[in-house]
């Protein structure tokens, strides 16, 4: 009797996700930081130009018109824009469109929490870990504190690097003028560096933060904020002379009536953690109600943190889409 031979059956073909079509809004550092560097579940699919051309990969459809690049029909949107009416207007119609949206703009995640809420009412996701803390991972970090069933009780810390550098060239003797060119020659400060002076980047960066914590959505422009264009002159001086520091050091504490929140400028020792927030660095100290604080510290601005972290958000997106 001739034995038969079984031939192994043949592997199932392995399924494949379609990638994620995306689109880009803008293509200046953080843009150009993206692009190169997307997971092959996403495939970039044109990209919105504003101003000067980055570096994109080959084959990418350049776009100068906005309806043009939504006409694309994308499932994500990668808003890296410069910020004003025109990202918040794009934003707006990537939403109403029903994309999933990355963003880095804090000034429009913080001043409009329906756009998060018309999007999760969609069943699409609008993220922007990379508004706050740039490559530090504040809004990550809190974010899977909560999702583990801690409460958070506050939250203090540097949300705003360009403060440090400018704080920093102050207590040298420099004045302010002088601190505030030599930061934008940095890249640290924009043309217009009020946002960061007045502390409006960092009153934002907590509304971000209140919101994730405590699902509390707060109005920025509400936060009470200290001016360093205030500061009594040769103030941060003396604080060098005696050993501390001068920080913009951002407060959210929770309490029965709700929430405080504040941006203010103290003098801090030398073994406090935010005093350590060096140059674009920021340092931010989350306090749950039992348990340890936790500290987060690291580079809060610049193309690398501020990419890999928006890089972060659509990774993570991709896992659960």
């Amino acid at each position: 009797m001739t034995a038969l031979a079984i031939q192994p059956r043949p592997p199932a073909p392995a399924l494949t996700a379609r990638p994620m079509r995306a689109i880009m809004l803008g293509c200046g550092v953080v843009g150009g930081g993206v692009a190169h560097r997307l997971p092959a579940s996403v495939r970039l699919e044109g990209v919105l130009v504003t101003g000067k051309r980055c570096d994109l990969p080959y084959g990418v459809p350049v776009y100068t018109d906005l309806d043009a690049v939504l006409a694309l029909k994308p499932d994500l949107v990668i808003e890296a824009l410069p910020g004003g009416a025109f990202a918040e207007a794009a934003l707006e119609r990537a939403v109403a469109q029903g994309c999933h949206v990355v963003t880095a703009n804090k000034d429009v995640a913080a001043r409009r929490p329906d756009l998060a809420r018309q999007a999760a009412a969609k069943g699409r996701g609008f993220v922007y870990s990379a508004a706050v803390g740039g490559g530090v991972p504040v809004i990550e970090t809190i974010a899977k504190l909560v999702q583990k069933g801690e409460e958070i009780d506050r939250v203090r810390g540097v949300l705003n690097g360009t403060s440090n550098f400018v704080l920093d060239r102050l207590a040298a003797g420099e004045s302010l003028g002088t601190a505030v060119k030599a930061a934008q020659d940095a890249g640290f400060a924009e043309a217009d560096p009020s946002a960061d002076l007045d502390g409006v980047d960092a009153a934002n960066k907590l509304a971000l933060i209140a919101r994730t914590a405590w699902g509390i959505d707060l109005d920025p422009a509400s936060i009470s904020r200290q001016s360093i264009r205030d500061l009594p002159e040769g103030l941060p001086a003396k604080a060098a002379r005696e050993g501390k520091r001068v920080r913009q050091v951002g407060h959210l504490a929770r309490h029965a009536g709700g929430v405080h929140a504040a941006v203010r400028l103290e003098t801090v020792d030398l073994d406090d953690p935010v005093s350590r927030a060096r140059l674009e660095g920021n340092c931010v100290v989350v306090s749950p109600v039992r348990g340890y604080p936790v500290i987060l510290s690291g580079k809060g601005a610049g193309r690398a943190p501020t990419a890999a972290s928006v890089l972060g958000d659509i990774k993570r997106l991709c896992a659960v889409c």
